[in-house]
């Protein structure tokens, strides 16, 4: 008699424990669904949110960086490579001890090479110089340690950095690739509609998947308004 009371009790135990944890799990699930926030895309790091390759002329170029986290991320030691079509890898820019990316905010390196008016100066670019980006190149993102962070590729080219898929880009005259804010996002809610304020944290490792085009870029910096999903 004991014996088959004591294996009730650990019965009754046993589907208290597992309701719990059904009912916990669905909870989180809810709870971090809502209005897409946590979606299973949403990314955790720094990720390279928008590229222009041409303005108005060829040199006016910009990679736009956005932390999605609610951390202030200190970029002293980072780096964005850049590869060629050809494969050939450079430094686009290497970040310095005054360089930070607020928590859910803005970074931005351009081009700097039009000296009556410099493009950087322009857009306010945090950190600027003489590099450029064009046609079929891809960059990366890499941290203090050399670890990729993060790699956008567009067009085509060899070996590029890229995740899953090169991105089709459009490069006319001002226009931008730009990580969209959540899966649901287009070209229509990224530039001008619902989606324009909501950060750029969408991530599923696949280039082509996570941006659309711009028709009129849109740079933000350090000093920018912070976005959250």
């Amino acid at each position: 008699m004991k014996q088959f009371l004591l294996i009730s009790i650990l019965f009754i135990l046993s589907i208290g424990f597992v309701s719990y944890k059904a009912t916990h799990a669905l909870f989180n699930d809810t709870a971090q669904s809502q209005n897409n926030t946590f979606s299973a895309a949403q990314t955790f790091h720094v990720v390279i949110s928008e590229v222009q390759i041409n303005g108005s002329n060829a040199n006016q170029d910009f990679v736009e960086l956005y932390n999605p986290t609610s951390s202030v991320v200190d970029l002293n030691g980072w780096q964005l490579q850049k590869k060629t079509s050809s494969g050939a890898i450079s430094s686009l820019v290497l970040f310095g001890s005054s360089h930070i990316i607020p928590a859910h905010g803005y970074f931005l390196w351009a081009n700097n090479q039009t000296p009556q008016n410099p493009f950087s100066t322009s857009i306010g670019a945090d950190v600027s110089n003489g590099n450029n980006l064009s046609e079929n190149n891809s960059i990366a993102l890499e941290d203090a340690s050399n670890n990729i962070i993060d790699q956008v590729g567009w067009g085509t080219g060899i070996s590029q950095y890229v995740e899953g898929t090169l991105i089709d880009n459009g490069s006319d005259t001002n226009k931008s690739m730009e990580r969209k804010a959540y899966s649901t996002s287009t070209d229509v809610t990224m530039e001008g509609g619902v989606d324009e304020t909501k950060g750029n944290g969408y991530d599923t490792d696949d280039n082509s998947n996570d941006f659309i085009l711009r028709t009129v870029s849109d740079p933000q910096n350090s000093s920018s308004g912070t976005e959250m999903p």
